[in-house]
């Protein structure tokens, strides 16, 4: 993820000088030069006794100057372009979003929370400008995802980034260079060449005076060619250095004439392959912390920030991990996997403790568990969690509060007025959670709004968490169900007999391989599946016992499509080993695609039971729930999801399965079938599953053996399929008019989730509605109104069918609206969602100094805790004085310019050529032999 300054530079050295290793070697070759010289010297002084002094001096100079060019010629002298890459340094900056940052930050009535606090270090503090002057900062939020979220993607360090301005500005005058007349060297150069051919004409007429006047003085001549040798060296030297130096200009170029296209062809070198490319700077954003570190997660997965974070920075250059959190790890891997980590890398981790060493006073109401749904003198149950933290035990009233709901006008925000019961509570204040119940007997049918609210002791801090409220219906009609059971099995018996003891239920049955006159628990025997819309219509669920779809005419299941699609309706299909595998045998009956469309899963091609599924399983196996089943009502068998789960974690499990080969990409998995050995492509056989199905919902059950649960208890047996039952039916239950219904997929939810809402409209006349979108309006527990946008299922070739989906961010209820039509025509459909917290964000509300500090000492960092009296000026000052930057230098050496060699070989060869030329002329002329 580093981004890097890539700069050039040029650089020269010796290549032969690469094979001289050793003293011995060093003095060899000085030994042998001097040797050379010395000999050169003597042997000349010599040969150019009887010569005049000054042209002695000249012909050894230029001897010398030879063995000099070849020296330099074997010593083999090479340009490389060399590149130098700068990481700049690194620092992370990980925020926790997770539920727990919502509670208050201190001890002190009226605090800001810790979230609120961590928004107000990054936005009014000068921690990030700081940091930004020398290092490349990103920011990450911490929740329940496996990988940290990307707030805020860092720059170039203040510094880097002026370097990296410079370099573009040097190379931009380089390439204004080169389009310049004449370079001083060369200049000079060309200077030395006319003096050499002037003092080559002035010594040509003194030669030619003195053959005429032979008494003429010869020192004048020597003068002279001591100037011509040296101005030839001289200009010689500096023109092919220039010619040399600069080769990606022609020598026209050079001389301020035609450039030739090797200039042009420099700027669009394109990068070699295999050399690392500077990567982009990302720009840099500007965020609303306030709303980006909002505490919505679920879960804390510090763990598994920190891993994430090591995997995709490099450590050479993270000078530092800075983790803005109150040190509640409560998902993913635990802290001390990750230490390791850290210890190898040598990372220094600063964390910066939010919240209190102490859990503060606080009472709270943590969750609010009401019925969608109730009968007129039906009593039902309310159940409330609380939490007290703070420390001994506290005692306070808890109201319960119900009335007929009315138009608000404040956005939902009021609680019901009218106090129906009351009870004083004691519960620790330790953060543990403390459930109370009361039970209501509604008379009047209609929409009604409930709430529980406590009265809390004086230093309770926040007063916004000290009521929940609810929405819940009485209707006086009774449910309609169906059950289809290809046989008497187990299952079908005990859920039929379940039906039809519920006062709130009229059953009908139809068993499939029945006997006229047979007796059924039900109000109604059948047989045969309805085949009339008047009579499917009726119905608000049917539940089918591993079917025998062989004997429902195409007609009938057509009908079950429209019951489905258009009615609401609700379908729940347990698998079974006997008829299941037959309609998957029926390969060209036209009923086969659409029984197939009603599964949210999809089976193998073959479909057999040979070929997969297990029939008369030797050993069960539990069921292996996923995160989604958490907040799946039905499966609540208990009051609370903790209850109901421990009940699943005890519950034997299942024996058998029907062979499924991938869930359908719009459905929802709840529970897996946990045997290792029958994974295919590693994933596990489904087990539980639903999906919507137009404006219906159909829930799948791997085969029928939840009548095992009865060995726990029959109530738990009792409690799933009731609560299943209603749970498929609500969206029959729920409509509001013959325009459409509207559903969501889990009335109640966690902060954090996202909820899918699907919609199914018809226009006045009750034709598919064809709008390219409709807008819902979302009221939110503090009075916010957004819009939902719902636009057509692209999925779904069914006409009038709209989906949606929004995020839960706050607890509480929230209603969502959708008007259909104006005037006497209006219609309102309406959808509630109760939001809680998560219980495990609850649990542990003091700040986690332990594992905090052995993060900051693993690395050698240093732990910070924000205690009262502590600014945020003292936080951004201590961090920027302990993070030290830690760039790094990477250097690649590049290859040897070949046009520089030769040219460079160029030179020399005319530099040694000029300079024997000239010696054998002067000695020609002076008749040496």
């Amino acid at each position: 993820m580093s981004s890097q300054i890539d700069s050039s530079r040029t650089v020269y050295e010796f290549a032969g000088l690469a094979n001289v290793s050793g003293w011995w070697l060093w003095a060899a070759l000085i030994g042998s030069l001097a040797l050379i010289v010395f000999l050169c010297v003597q042997l000349y002084r010599r040969d150019v006794g009887n010569l005049p002094p000054s042209v002695g001096r000249v012909l050894i100079l230029m001897r010398l100057i030879s063995i000099a060019v070849l020296v330099f010629f074997f010593l083999d002298i090479q340009r490389r372009t060399q590149r130098e890459i700068v990481r700049p340094s690194e620092v992370v900056v990980l925020v926790d979003t997770s539920q727990s940052m919502a509670l208050a930050q201190d001890d002190n009535v009226g605090s800001i929370s810790r979230s609120q606090r961590v928004a107000r270090i990054l936005d009014k503090s000068d921690l990030l400008e700081t940091l930004d002057g020398e290092h490349r900062v990103s920011v990450y939020s911490v929740g329940a995802a496996d990988e940290p979220v990307l707030l805020r993607s860092g720059q170039l360090p203040v510094a880097d980034q002026e370097s990296a301005e410079n370099a573009a500005a040097e190379s931009g005058s380089q390439e204004r260079g080169k389009a310049g007349d004449l370079s001083t060297m060369m200049i000079c150069g060309i200077m030395a060449l006319v003096v050499c051919l002037i003092a080559s004409v002035i010594s040509l007429i003194q030669g030619i005076a003195q053959t005429l006047s032979p008494g003429g003085s010869q020192s004048r001549l020597g003068f002279l060619f001591t100037i011509i040798a040296v101005s030839w060296c001289l200009g010689i030297t500096l023109c092919g250095t220039d010619y040399s130096v600069q080769s990606e200009r022609s020598f026209p170029g050079l001389l301020g004439m035609a450039e030739t296209e090797a200039a042009e062809s420099e700027d669009e070198q394109e990068p070699v392959a295999g050399e690392p490319q500077p990567e982009a700077v990302p720009q840099q954003v500007v965020l609303d912390w306030q709303e980006a570190v909002v505490a919505s997660a679920a879960q804390s997965r510090i763990g598994d920030a920190i891993e994430g974070v090591l995997a995709t920075h490099d450590p050479t250059t993270l000078a530092g991990l800075v983790l803005l959190s109150d040190g509640q790890n409560n998902g993913g891997r635990n802290l001390s996997s990750v230490l390791g980590s850290l210890r190898r890398t040598e990372i220094p981790v600063y964390p910066v403790g939010l919240g209190s060493s102490r859990p503060p006073t606080n009472v709270r109401v943590v969750d609010l568990d009401v019925p969608k749904r109730v009968y007129p003198e039906d009593k039902f149950a309310i159940s409330a969690v609380l939490q007290a933290t703070g420390g001994g035990e506290l005692t306070f009233d808890v109201q319960l509060l119900d009335e007929l709901e009315v138009p608000e006008s404040d956005g939902g925000k009021t609680l019901p007025t009218e106090v129906v019961d009351a009870k004083t509570v004691t519960i620790p204040a330790d953060g543990t959670l403390s459930g109370v119940k009361f039970e209501l007997q509604p008379a009047s049918v209609g929409k009604r709004h409930l709430a529980i609210r406590v009265i809390p002791p004086a230093k309770d801090q926040n007063e916004s968490d000290d009521a929940r409220d609810a929405r819940y219906e009485v209707v006086a009609r009774k449910m309609r169900v169906l059950t289809v059971a290809g046989g008497p099995t187990r299952e079908y018996r005990f859920v039929r007999n379940l039906l039809h003891r519920e006062a709130s239920i009229r059953l009908d049955t139809w068993l499939q391989t029945g006997q006229q006159g047979m007796s059924q628990d039900a109000d109604a025997l059948l047989d045969e599946f309805p085949d009339t819309a008047a009579e499917m219509f009726e119905y608000d669920a049917v539940v089918m016992f591993d079917p025998d779809w062989t004997k429902i005419p195409a007609e009938s299941i057509d009908l079950l499509d429209r019951w489905l699609a258009s009615q609401a309706g609700g379908l729940v299909i347990v698998a079974g080993p006997v008829f299941h595998p037959r309609w998957q045998r029926l390969r060209t009956d036209p009923r086969v695609s659409k029984i197939a469309g009603f599964f949210p899963v999809t089976f193998s091609g073959r479909g057999l039971f040979s070929s997969s599924g297990r029939e008369g399983g030797q050993d069960s196996w539990p069921l292996d729930f996923t995160p989604e089943s958490r907040r799946a009502d039905f499966l609540w068998v208990t009051d609370d999801a903790r209850g109901s789960f421990e009940v699943w974690d005890r519950f034997g499990g299942v024996y058998d399965y029907v062979g499924v080969k991938s869930a359908k990409p719009a459905s929802k998995v709840y529970a897996y079938f946990s045997d290792p050995t029958t994974m295919i492509s590693d994933s596990l056989p489904v087990y539980l599953a639903s999906q919507f199905y137009g404006a219906g919902r159909v829930f799948f059950q791997g085969s029928g053996e939840m009548w095992r649960l009865r060995r726990e208890s029959d109530v738990y047996f009792d409690s799933y399929y009731t609560k299943l039952v209603r749970w498929v039916s609500e969206g029959r239950l729920l409509r509001d008019s013959n325009r459409g219904v509207m559903l969501v997929d889990n009335n109640r939810a966690m902060v954090g989730d996202t909820i899918s809402v699907r919609a199914v409209l018809t226009d006045e006349q009750f034709e598919p509605l064809e709008l390219p979108e409709v807008k819902a309006k979302l009221l939110s527990p503090n009075g916010r109104i957004v819009d939902v946008r719902l636009t057509p299922v692209q999925e779904e070739n069914k006409p009038g069918t709209y989906g949606g989906r929004f995020i839960v961010r706050e607890t509480g209820n929230y209603q969502l609206l959708l008007t259909l039509g104006a005037g006497r025509s209006e219609v309102v459909l309406e959808q509630n969602v109760q939001v809680g917290l998560p219980e495990m964000e609850l649990e542990r509300p003091k700040r986690n100094d332990g594992d905090l500090q052995t993060l900051a000492d693993i690395g050698g960092g240093s732990y910070l805790k924000i205690d009262p009296g502590v600014d945020d000026r003292q936080v951004s000052n201590e961090l920027t004085e302990n993070i030290v930057p830690q760039p790094q230098l990477t250097i690649l050496p590049g290859t040897p310019d070949p046009l520089f060699t030769e040219r460079r070989n160029a030179v020399i060869l005319w530099l040694i050529a000029g300079i024997l030329t000239m010696e054998w002329v002067i000695r020609r002329l002076h008749k040496l032999a």
